[in-house]
């Protein structure tokens, strides 16, 4: 065994000695602000019209526990946009693999949610930018339209969700980023308020 594997299997055991004889390693360990945290996430929550889906998301978020009002707002629509966005690729792949869409209205209607994506995603986008800077009414006028856009994209694809697994997978992550944005606008509402009083 070479001198240095030895020295790498030393160390924690070195360091276990030195840090465990030391005071701190005595203390009680910091207070956990998970209770804080979960009477933030539950007031956050407490409108929002999915009041379980929005709690399982924002417990579900590493950065939930630190995160403020407007935090939690920000962490639920940063979260709708990435999903909308991956949606945007799911669909643009299997346009891109012409042998799995069987028919061309389902294929124009999966070009049109293509479209309709790259717009909700820019919503969702520009309505993050406007909540991190205060303007929680633009945030959500923004959102909306980027809801009214995932309609369209329903409108146009649904019919077709019996029959094709891609609509159906396009339609159930429709309702997911759906929820996603207004769980996002319930909790910015809250913050506006918050920031009114």
């Amino acid at each position: 065994m070479s001198p240095f594997s030895l020295s790498f299997l030393l160390l924690p055991l070195a360091l276990f000695l030195v840090l465990g004889a030391h005071p701190i390693a005595a203390q009680a360990p910091a207070p956990s602000p998970s209770s804080n945290a979960n009477a933030l996430i539950s007031t956050a929550c407490e409108q929002a019209n999915h009041k379980d889906f929005c709690i399982h998301v924002l417990k579900s978020d590493r950065n939930s526990p630190t995160a403020d009002i407007k935090g939690l707002a920000y962490i639920v629509l940063r979260l709708a946009e990435k999903n909308a966005t991956a949606t945007s690729l799911f669909i643009k792949q299997k346009l891109n693999s012409l042998g799995q869409i069987k028919s061309d209205l389902i294929q124009q209607s999966l070009m049109d949610c293509a479209d309709h994506y790259i717009t909700a995603s820019e919503l969702v986008e520009d309505a993050i930018s406007s909540l991190v800077s205060g303007i929680y009414n633009d945030a959500s006028q923004l959102a909306k339209a980027a809801v009214a856009d995932l309609d369209s994209c329903d409108a146009g694809i649904k019919e077709y969700k019996d029959s094709s697994p891609n609509a159906l997978e396009v339609v159930n992550k429709n309702q997911l980023i759906r929820q996603l944005i207004n769980t996002g606008l319930t909790i910015a509402h809250v913050a506006a308020t918050a920031k009114a009083h």
